[in-house]
């Protein structure tokens, strides 16, 4: 048996073992395997479609620490969360962990102690960060959301155009870019900006069939509001877009009055903005 067969096989056996698969989605097996040769890839799946495991499981058979970039501070807390649960050595480094925990999380990276690290790209590029790594094995890198590096995208993030100098400061990790939103000019611009030339190209495509847009003539919005939701779903769980904060807590008040419960006040409402201000970065 070959390495890369034998890197493989014992990435078959984690996915069953660790995670509770039986079989891979198409195209996980291939982005695996492409990994686990080395090479460098871009990944587009939908949401859902297990786009995780394409960078988890390498990052477990690979000697090393696979390395996350992840935009937000709630998402890494919730893989690193999960991921522990299964046994996972994982940690993240980010704003909002304490001092003590950073240098615990450090120490066990130089030290061989983690599977994955998750980092925000801002931190990752931080000096102190690039060093620590270039002082560690790197098993590869995950750049997770990567339509982020579009500057035509609502979500571009500046700092993820400087990923591309990955590829020099750790010649020979493979990386590996991951979508659920990227159409043609955006993968050109990911492939262009991370300098992944040579990656292999997935895309499985991210259509989502459960989700559809409905476009209707408004007139008396809130009671026209109140009754999709009685008559076509009243017993799920859903959200409401507002254009203001002001109209976002009108909203929610009169639905309380409707007896839709639990339905958001304004002390949740504002409780909800400073979470997500404080787990951005």
């Amino acid at each position: 048996m070959t390495q890369h067969a034998a890197l493989f096989e014992s990435a078959r056996k984690n996915l069953a073992e660790v995670f509770g698969f039986s079989q891979f989605r198409p195209p996980q097996d291939e982005v695996v395997g492409t990994l686990l040769s080395g090479q460098d890839a871009l990944v587009v799946m939908p949401t859902g479609g297990g786009k995780s495991l394409c960078y988890q499981l390498p990052s477990l058979v690979r000697s090393g620490t696979g390395v996350v970039v992840s935009p937000l501070i709630a998402l890494m807390q919730d893989q690193v969360s999960a991921l522990s649960q299964l046994g996972i050595r994982a940690g993240c480094l980010n704003s909002s962990i304490a001092f003590e925990q950073l240098q615990q999380t450090e120490q066990q990276l130089l030290t061989g102690q983690l599977d994955l690290l998750y980092v925000a790209p801002e931190r990752l590029l931080q000096p102190r960060t690039l060093s620590l790594l270039q002082r560690t094995e790197v098993a590869l890198f995950a750049i997770d959301e990567a339509h982020c590096v579009s500057q035509w995208g609502h979500d571009f993030r500046p700092e993820y155009m400087q990923l591309g100098q990955l590829a020099n400061l750790f010649p020979g990790v493979p990386r590996v870019a991951l979508t659920a939103t990227a159409d043609a000019r955006t993968r050109d611009e990911i492939v262009k900006r991370l300098e992944l030339t040579n990656a292999r190209l997935f895309v499985q495509g991210f259509d989502r069939p459960n989700i559809r847009y409905r476009i209707g003539q408004k007139e008396k919005a809130r009671e026209q509001l109140l009754r999709f939701i009685r008559t076509e779903h009243e017993q799920d769980v859903g959200v409401v877009y507002c254009l203001s904060r002001k109209r976002v807590e009108e909203t929610a008040a009169f639905l309380c009055d409707k007896a839709l419960t639990p339905c958001l006040t304004t002390r949740d409402y504002r409780q909800i903005c400073a979470n997500t201000i404080n787990t951005v970065f």
